[in-house]
């Protein structure tokens, strides 16, 4: 299936002020809940609801929030934002706190459930527990249907530390022990969940949803059953994706790529800062990346020019495949050598500058010479890395929906 090009610009946090007659903010009503005595990956720490949504204002809101939404659109169900604390482990197996939201449809009966992996962000509370601008995903989601569980991630929210940026380890650990802790939260509330379970989420985000599925049927079939998974425009081919960014002499995102060689300096414990970038933003990364400062603003600060960002060393070993330490680094981190087991769709703009399109044709071609015996490629044609969000998240859900027994509505988000 093809789609057009759709422009998404989401501005819920600016308009909730002209709903505020049909949504409640509940926080001062609800308590935090606390457990923190055990240490066991997923429990619940913290609970405490947001905000609720009526399925009108959700209709209003994302109107629009949403450049081309299609009228014809309308949310089946009120939405309640849950934040929930909850513990994980980070990269060296330690348990550590974590945040994210639980969107929760007002429905009767039980509702499949979804877990939702954001994109890149860089600033701390550019999230969905902590702005209700980047929970979209679980309000749409949610209001056709879905419990969703939505992860902050590592080094965001309530978490602490540098976020380990397309690290597989941690970025399957998170969204697990987020998922145990949604239905952890569901049965001390009675709210009803099937035995589905989807994945989605897109660019880093797509990462994220393929890490997860990986994980869960090469470890966890005995708790876990993916009904199917939807990555979209993720870095499946750490290497061939670097490859491919350092091939030219600029890059209009130096705010990636400078992320995850940095992510990765902390995680592997490298200390290498100075061999990988040039001065003076071998001493500068660490500020950019604190935490307090969104992709954008850091893109202002980095040049454009990769030899004048990154040593050559670092550009000439990356590109002839001889600088073992982030060679190998990479080819860990990369998701195309296993075997899934549940449907995968892989969707992903086909002009995609950002992310190339090689990373999807690549993990449908090694999947399926692994043995999967189902993985869709969809292309988004001539569509690039921001104006094939909408088209995703529409063909997604739709795509879900038919294998959903929870009465799941279907959508158009985009004409």
């Amino acid at each position: 299936m093809i789609f057009r090009k759709a422009k998404l610009q989401i501005v819920l946090l600016p308009l909730l002020l002209m709903f505020l007659s049909s949504c409640s903010e509940d926080s001062s009503n609800n308590p935090v809940e606390a457990n923190i005595e055990t240490s066991e990956r997923g429990s619940v720490v913290e609970s405490q609801t947001i905000i609720t949504f009526s399925a009108e204002s959700i209709n209003g809101l994302l109107a629009i929030g949403f450049t081309d939404f299609n009228p014809d659109f309308q949310a089946q169900y009120d939405v309640e934002l849950v934040r929930i604390v909850y513990k994980t482990i980070d990269a060296k197996d330690e348990i550590v706190f974590a945040s994210g939201v639980v969107g929760i449809p007002k429905k009767v009966g039980a509702s499949p459930l979804i877990s939702l992996h954001h994109g890149t962000q860089t600033k701390k509370n550019r999230v969905a527990s902590q702005n209700v601008n980047d929970a979209y995903q679980s309000i749409i989601a949610a209001s056709v249907g879905y419990v969703t569980s939505e992860p902050d991630y590592l080094g965001f929210g309530v978490s602490t530390g540098v976020h380990p940026y397309l690290h597989e380890k941690t970025s399957a650990s998170c969204a697990i022990d987020m998922i145990r802790a949604t239905k952890r939260y569901c049965e001390q509330k009675n709210i009803s969940i099937n035995s589905q379970l989807f994945l989605a989420g897109y660019s880093q985000g797509g990462y994220v949803t393929m890490a997860t599925h990986k994980e869960i049927e090469t470890n966890l079939t005995n708790e876990f059953q993916v009904t199917a998974s939807a990555p979209m425009a993720g870095p499946h081919d750490l290497l061939g994706t670097a490859q491919f960014v350092l091939s030219d002499d600029e890059y209009p995102r130096p705010s990636f790529i400078s992320f995850i060689a940095y992510a990765y300096n902390e995680v592997y414990e490298w200390n290498k800062l100075s061999e990988i970038f040039n001065a003076p933003y071998n001493s500068l990364i660490p500020q950019l990346y604190d935490g307090n400062s969104t992709t954008a603003e850091i893109d202002n600060q980095l040049p454009k020019s990769l030899r004048t960002l990154f040593s050559d060393s670092f550009i000439d070993g990356l590109r002839d495949g001889t600088l073992g330490y982030i060679v190998n680094a990479f080819e860990e981190n990369s998701l195309l050598d296993w075997t899934p087991i549940a449907p995968i769709t892989l969707i992903h703009g086909d002009a995609d500058t950002y992310v190339p399109f090689s990373n999807a044709s690549a993990a449908q071609a090694s999947l399926l010479s692994n043995g999967a015996t189902e993985v869709n490629l969809v292309p988004i044609v001539g569509g690039d890395h921001d104006t094939s969000v909408l088209p995703a998240i529409e063909y997604t859900l739709n795509w879900f929906s038919t294998f959903s027994s929870g009465n799941l509505a279907k959508i158009n988000l985009s004409r």
